[in-house]
């Protein structure tokens, strides 16, 4: 899973290397506008035949980060389209650039709070008039999200908006490569964010490998390693987020980087992270203990730490290391599984708070925490369920569905459809296991299956991940209930071994034949 601590794959390049590479290639920024539901780059194969310690850059399923993250764009972008683009931005109001970052705090922060308020504040005042550009990376980033999404944003149109998205993002991807710091750091981060809920995940893949490479290269995994060598094993773990400006900013960013990287891969088998630091990371999860006053900081521990095992466990059964030696991996399954449900266990069930002053307060933090506790159990065991044979596999991935469903019935509609794009495919891993089951079984569905349903369909009202999820999930219910079942789902959805990250690139390029043009914009937009 790693590679050895300092050494260093002759073909994967430095972030030096890559920034001399991108500044040979053309430069225009990226405004093509392609609809992220429509967006399918090539199927990805996902089982070379040793992809032990392949990074993204050296397994043939990812192009390196620079060519995977313009993977959705086939040929050179028209200055007519950059022009529009920039006409687009200078139509909106700087009223309206406030807004779209009070929408960042309202709907992203409380997941990921990596900015701070008053350095956008400063970057929203220090704006031109007329609006022709941005010059703050960060501000520019969180706009290309957010306009992407935003209601008001429609008066562009669905074309308009989702061009200045890309544009706004093409110019983010070239001024972060080009300047490695902590704010390219956030923007990037924001970036992959955007990317994998237009349900682009090999470009978030790529994208994330360039910020656990910039941490290295900008001393962060180094800082990070000597200040845990002076905490005993107990004490590891993410700090306050503080102000989110400067040197306090460091350390947190690097947890969220670490975080997210560890939640967005989960179910694949390499890892391209700093060996030394992981190798640390997966030697406490079993003794560091979550901060539980502080939700964020107890998510984050389970995403960075608490996950590590897992994906040790995940790389290594892929490998055969566990070939002959079933009551090993049984037995190493047990120790991943406890500290996994240690971690929903410590979570308090209530997810809404009244304020004092009359408004509800939803922490996201405390259901994230809990469904991916719970789905991380089905991507343990999933693979070594014996539908006629040892039980206890199949029986904690049924109680782990239950679990989820139960979360995930804590959580209001719109908080849903306001979530991390992570949360749809982390339920659709539920949702594809109870349905893997009820046919196996012959069963109907049950209540459960329909929240987790619910769910995929919420977090489909804004990400296109999900929107393809949700579509892949009522092909595959047709298939198993009906006998109008003519668009069979790729065999790969029902086979165990896959996780649904295996299967992703095959389901996607699947659904691109099967969907007509109606199911496009069933949610929202564009209509084809």
């Amino acid at each position: 899973m790693h590679q050895a601590a300092g050494s260093r794959s002759p073909t994967q390049e430095s972030l030096e290397e890559q920034i001399a590479s991108l500044k040979q290639q053309d430069h225009t920024a990226p405004v093509e506008v392609i609809s992220p539901s429509l967006t399918t780059p090539a199927p990805v194969a996902t089982s070379a035949p040793d992809q032990s310690i392949l990074s993204p850059t050296q397994n043939v399923a990812f192009l390196s980060p620079f060519n995977s993250i313009q993977s959705n764009v086939s040929k050179p972008r028209s200055h007519m389209e950059s022009d529009a683009a920039v006409a687009d931005l200078m139509t909106l109001p700087h009223t309206y650039m406030y807004t779209l970052v009070d929408l960042w705090f309202k709907e992203t922060q409380p997941w990921i709070p990596i900015l701070s308020r008053n350095s956008l504040l400063n970057a929203l005042d220090a704006l031109p008039h007329p609006l022709t550009h941005i010059d703050d990376v960060v501000l520019k980033a969180v706009i290309a999200l957010e306009v992407a999404y935003s209601s008001q944003a429609i008066s562009l149109g669905y074309h308009g908006r989702l061009r200045l998205s890309q544009y706004l993002r093409g110019q983010v991807i070239n001024e972060a490569f080009s300047q490695p710091s902590l704010n390219s750091l956030q923007a990037l981060l924001i970036m992959a964010i955007l990317d994998y809920g237009s349900d682009n995940i090999p470009s978030t893949f790529s994208l994330l490998s360039v910020c656990r490479r910039m941490c290295e290269n900008i001393g962060l995994f180094r800082k990070l390693l000597n200040q845990m060598a002076l905490q005993s094993p107990a004490q590891v773990g993410p700090p306050a987020i503080g102000s989110n400006t400067g040197d306090e900013l460091a350390v947190p960013l690097t947890w969220a980087t670490l975080g997210l990287d560890a939640v967005s891969t989960l179910g694949v088998t390499w890892r391209d992270v700093s060996a030394a630091l992981v190798d640390h990371l997966s030697s406490v999860a079993y003794v560091s203990t979550p901060d539980l006053r502080d939700s964020f900081r107890s998510h984050v521990h389970l995403c960075a730490i608490g996950l590590q095992p897992l994906h040790t466990f995940l790389h290594e059964h892929q490998k055969g290391l566990y070939e002959g030696r079933q009551a090993d991996a049984y037995a190493t399954c047990d120790e991943i599984y406890n500290n996994l449900i240690s971690y929903a266990q410590a979570q308090q069930c209530e997810s809404y708070t009244l304020l004092a002053d009359g408004l509800i307060d939803f922490d996201p933090n405390l259901s994230l925490t809990s469904i991916l506790a719970h789905a991380s159990v089905i991507t343990l065991y999933q693979r070594m369920v014996e539908w006629d044979g040892y039980e206890i596999p199949l029986q904690r991935c049924l109680q782990a569905c239950e679990h989820v469903a139960l979360a995930l019935r804590s959580i209001g509609d719109i908080d849903a459809e306001f979530n991390s794009p992570l949360l749809g495919p982390v339920l659709f891993c539920a949702a594809r296991f109870k349905l893997i089951f009820y046919r196996k079984k012959e069963q109907q569905r049950e209540p459960v299956f329909d929240v987790l349903m619910h769910g995929v369909n919420m977090c489909g009202r804004r990400w296109a991940v999900a929107r393809r999820l949700d579509i892949v999930l009522r092909a595959a219910i047709v298939q198993v209930y009906t006998d109008k079942g003519s668009d069979v789902v790729p065999l790969g959805f029902w086979d165990l071994k896959k996780s649904h990250l295996d299967i992703s690139e095959d389901l996607k390029e699947w659904v691109e034949g099967y969907k007509h043009t109606l199911y496009v914009g069933a949610l929202n937009g564009p209509y084809m």
